[in-house]
């Protein structure tokens, strides 16, 4: 059993001193139609009902989240007395060797949401989704969110709805009574602190040079009409200093369609010593959600220095690859099972950018139209996306070819080009940098021949060649996505690529 798993049967465990039982003996009631609830758990950290929620939908169940004085259940409604040992069977197979039956209030009228909208044209979108689906979905207005919901469904009725309403596509269903609500009461995060960019201790000085975001990813220039990004890549935040580990978790906020997330958290150390926050959900979101995400002006440098004011962040995720990506490891079969976002393409050979085995590669830019007919996002970040990944591994590498503008008039500068790649599951995920232009530094080489690199007036650019990056010892699940991102930071003028080719993944090899 995975870490993350025996973390959250722990928390069944204890969450089990706080409601009534009835015993698994109940479900040989002499009725077999009789109903009965299969609860997996109940959670104060949403973030881990939303994974013990994903595994129970991965293994093809129909489950709820339901608000409880403070904790998130996570069961399976409307359950016949005689299929209960199947279903418990089932919940057993997809990492639950614990689960609580009781008996269903047959009488009960439940609300089921489906999802809560800030953009009322999402909101449309998916009440159509049902109707098409052949339900009577409604609207209920909470703030400034719609809520598509189906009222006064009978707990005889919960499951083969449920059924109808994830065959529909949706993956945020909340069941609530009469009254009740979805809403859930804080979030947690799982922090990770790679290097030495999030310290455990404040060190006084005489610096008062205020904590500051100095590029997010995504990032959208004002104005901006199209503000989507997507639902499986990593939210950065790159800062001017180290930052205090203590000050992260009660300062940053994340909200999807207005309910609170949790999710992970990695900081790591850029070339220049400073902190790279990266941010992914607990669970995979679905396309069209509203994400929010709020830095706090009270997040703390390593100097005890807040921010100036808050950083918010907000755009609506978009739909990633629908094909797996089996069997296209150096990327001879195209774009199957890979997504571009911002300015990127699989290519054969262009100039001195030749692949590192075959006949292609993939790569991404920082810059406008060098690779394809796209844009980096606002002129900074493109992005590759490969996945769903559907076997499970431990062990990614992978070769890449880092090229630069930036080489070698802004080395040692805040100008840092950065890559970076992430791998995420239903069980977490891992961000760690590739490289940059200040790694690099001045062990490049010229990169001469490629057509308007160097740009922006700029007369020389510099290319690592092709190198190799390895991760070991990952636990994040299946179906899991790799993401890697190359992002200009400091500025959107001289423009650096990331080439990637020949992924390989296994398991993790022992130690000599």
């Amino acid at each position: 059993m995975s870490l993350k798993k025996t973390k959250i049967v722990r928390l069944f465990a204890l969450a089990m001193l706080f409601f009534p039982v009835a015993s698994f003996a109940q479900n040989a009631a002499s009725d077999p139609q009789a109903l009965r609830r299969v609860q997996v758990g109940a959670f104060r950290d949403p973030a881990e009902a939303q994974v013990a929620f994903d595994m129970l939908l991965d293994a093809g169940l129909s489950p709820v989240r339901e608000s409880h004085e403070g904790f998130v259940r996570v069961a399976l409604p409307g359950i016949a007395a005689r299929d209960v040992p199947s279903v418990v069977g089932l919940a057993n197979r997809a990492g639950f060797p614990e689960t609580w039956v009781r008996p269903e209030d047959e009488n009960a009228l439940y609300t089921v949401q489906a999802g809560a909208f800030l953009d009322a044209r999402n909101a449309d979108a998916a009440f159509g989704a049902l109707r098409s689906a052949g339900l009577s979905p409604a609207r209920e207005s909470s703030g400034n969110f719609t809520r598509i919901v189906m009222l006064d469904v009978r707990a005889r009725d919960l499951a083969p709805l449920l059924g109808t309403i994830y065959g529909a596509g949706f993956r945020d269903v909340w069941l609530r009574a009469p009254g009740g609500s979805a809403a859930l009461s804080g979030q947690r995060f799982n922090i990770t602190n790679l290097g030495g960019a999030a310290v455990s201790e404040i060190v006084r000085s005489n610096s008062r040079t205020p904590l500051a975001i100095v590029q997010t990813v995504p990032s959208f220039g004002a104005g901006a009409t199209d503000r989507t990004y997507s639902a499986n890549a990593p939210v950065m935040f790159f800062f001017n200093d180290k930052i205090y580990l203590n000050s992260i978790a009660g300062n940053i906020e994340v909200t999807a369609n207005g309910q609170p997330i949790g999710g992970n958290i990695v900081v790591n150390e850029g070339a220049n010593g400073f902190a790279i926050l990266s941010f992914t959900p607990a669970g995979e979101l679905s396309p069209g959600m509203e994400v929010s995400i709020v830095v706090k002006k009270e997040i703390q440098s390593a100097n005890g220095n807040p921010m100036l004011a808050d950083v918010r962040l907000s755009f609506v995720t978009e739909q990633g690859s629908q094909t797996e990506f089996v069997g296209n490891y150096g990327f001879e079969l195209g774009e199957v099972g890979v997504v571009f976002t911002g300015d990127g393409a699989v290519r054969e050979a262009i100039g001195p950018l030749e692949p590192y085995e075959g006949l292609r590669y993939a790569a991404i830019s920082t810059g406008n139209r060098l690779l394809s007919g796209a844009s980096a996002i606002n002129g900074r970040t493109s992005q590759i996306i490969v996945g769903p990944i559907p076997q499970a591994f431990s062990r990614l590498s992978f070769w890449y070819d880092f090229i630069s503008s930036e080489f070698n008039d802004y080395i040692g500068s805040k100008f840092d080009d950065t890559a970076t790649v992430t791998v995420l599951g239903p069980r977490g995920s891992h961000t760690e940098i590739i490289t940059s232009v200040n790694i690099v530094g001045l062990d490049n080489m010229p990169f001469v021949g490629f057509p308007r690199i160097p740009d922006a007036g700029d007369r020389y650019a510099g290319h690592t060649g092709w190198l190799n990056f390895t991760l070991e010892d990952l636990d994040v699940g299946s179906p899991a996505y790799i993401i890697f991102t190359v992002t200009d930071v400091g500025d959107d003028v001289l423009s650096s690529i990331l080439a990637i080719d020949e992924i390989e993944l296994g398991a993790s090899r022992p130690f000599d």
